[in-house]
């Protein structure tokens, strides 16, 4: 009875081994994205948050321009054509960004070299001398540090819906693409034949095996509608690819695209009102922090930095929002300024819990910011011009003989409410602010000088009798100069004299 019963465990185990040893091929042979090319990154890629570059240097980056006449990005310079800093990974305090300017790198003048030649210098190791245009002589001793640089390649206004401006919102319609070169990924398939010109989709149950950097950039949007938007964050599957490889050129890169409406907060200043200016901000947050002694990739002290950078691409499509028969704005028109695409840094300190100590944090945004002013004319022809003409009523009452104080001070009252009623009609067009707009400054002045005939024909009631002469002396020095001052004041208001 052992013996069958040893026998019987015997052929149990056996089984058991062969049906895990089944499984095994069975997840070997599994298709994950049904995309050879995928599945093979997958199954014999090791990666997590790769970089595209390691580097030894100063870690000075200059800012970016784009150069209209010749459609290009150059290095932005001053008037004096000395470059503008960008970003300083080693030394944020003296290299402020976009508003340090360095003269010279190890006593080269910078303002009569190319921008090509600028950029190998960024790439000196050792100790590097700066001279600031401030006069400050910086030298800084080359660190190592790893380095993305997101590329924006392309980002296109469809259109602004709408500007609302009582809740700080923008609703807009976009479509964006970013990539980001993989030479990790380039290197894996180096022994296949799988490494040939073509696209391919990136399946959400790839997303989940891999760590994919790029999908760390966000949009700093107020709201994510999923009906409207497509993008990384869509649970649901879409018709459309959102996420892909693309290999061109010998280059294989990340392609992720974002588009459809988006909602982002907005902060608005309303004291030029009905004659300000505004600026809508798009942020494209990179996601990723920047630390001068450690990196998302390992557990080493070598530094990392993290930028997104626009491609020509962004600033053609901007361009072309800029004609009014494409925006197609009416409450408003895209100023002289037109749409910028600028690089900031934010900063911040974050509390580490594993560590129990306070990190300071920086990190690279882009933001696209459209500089519109308001079309005034509505504000202009239909309340101020008929508040000006109701002032005007009650001003030329002072012209009423003042023995004639009843029908002066009839026509004083019924102006004044006509006045009092004719402030409802803008209120919804801005919120509730706890400063007076120009309009407001304006509206309330109006009133001033719309009870100033109220309060006369009251005064001159009194005395009427007493007093003619002089009472008609002071009405006729009053209808005049009251009126100058009016005149002067209002200018003061919407034409500020500092």
């Amino acid at each position: 009875m052992r013996i069958k019963k040893f026998i019987k465990n015997i052929i149990f185990f056996v089984f058991l081994i062969s049906l895990s040893f089944l499984n095994t091929n069975s997840y070997s042979d599994e298709r994950i994205c049904e995309n050879n090319l995928i599945d093979h990154l997958i199954k014999f890629g090791e990666r997590n948050f790769e970089y595209n570059e390691l580097r030894n240097d100063a870690g000075i980056h200059f800012a970016y321009d784009w150069n209209r006449k010749n459609n290009k990005i150059i290095i932005k310079r001053d008037k004096n054509n000395y470059p503008i800093i960008r970003y300083s990974l080693f030394d944020n305090k003296n290299f402020i960004p976009n508003k340090t300017i360095v003269k010279k790198i190890d006593n080269v003048d910078l303002s009569t070299i190319k921008d090509e030649d600028l950029i190998k210098r960024t790439y000196y190791s050792g100790k590097v001398n700066f001279e600031l245009d401030n006069g400050k002589n910086i030298s800084i001793t080359s660190g190592k540090y790893k380095f993305n640089n997101f590329k924006l390649s392309n980002f296109e206004i469809l259109s602004i819906q709408n500007i609302d401006t009582t809740k700080g919102i923008l609703e807009m319609s976009f479509t964006s693409q970013f990539t980001n070169i993989r030479n990790d990924l380039k290197k894996d398939l180096r022994d296949t034949d799988l490494f040939n010109d073509s696209l391919h989709s990136i399946c959400n149950e790839a997303r989940k095996f891999e760590t994919w950097p790029l999908e760390s950039v966000i949009f700093d949007e107020y709201r994510y509608d999923a009906d409207v938007r497509e993008g990384l964050k869509n649970k649901e599957l879409l018709i459309s690819e959102i996420f892909q490889l693309t290999i061109d050129n010998n280059l294989l890169r990340t392609l992720r695209t974002e588009k459809g409406v988006g909602f982002f907060r907005q902060s608005f200043d309303f004291r030029k009102f009905p004659f300000d200016k505004q600026k809508l901000v798009i942020r494209i947050e990179s996601g990723a922090g920047n630390y001068t002694n450690s990196n998302l990739e390992d557990s080493s002290d070598i530094g990392s930095l993290t930028f997104i950078t626009p491609e020509p691409g962004v600033f053609l499509n901007l361009n072309k929002f800029l004609n009014p028969e494409v925006n197609k704005l009416k409450a408003w028109k895209i100023s002289e300024n037109g749409i910028e695409v600028k690089s900031k840094v934010l900063s911040e300190d974050r509390y580490d819990i594993y560590g129990q100590k306070i990190v300071p944090r920086t990190e690279n945004v882009l933001d696209i910011e459209i500089n519109i002013e308001r079309n005034f004319q509505h504000y202009l022809l239909k309340i101020m011009l008929p508040v000006f003409l109701i002032l005007c009523v009650a001003w030329y009452v002072l012209w009423i003989p003042t023995e004639k104080y009843e029908a002066r001070l009839n026509t004083s009252i019924i102006a004044l409410l006509a006045l009092i009623a004719y402030n409802f009609v803008f209120q919804d067009d801005i919120p509730k602010l706890e400063y007076l707009t120009d309009l407001d400054w304006f509206i309330l002045l109006s009133y001033i000088f719309c009870l100033i005939p109220v309060f006369l024909s009251i005064g001159f009631s009194k005395f009427i009798a007493s007093n003619q002469k002089k009472i008609m002396k002071i009405n006729k020095l009053i209808k005049i100069w009251g009126g100058l001052l009016y005149l002067i004041l209002t200018l003061q208001i919407f034409y500020p004299v500092i």
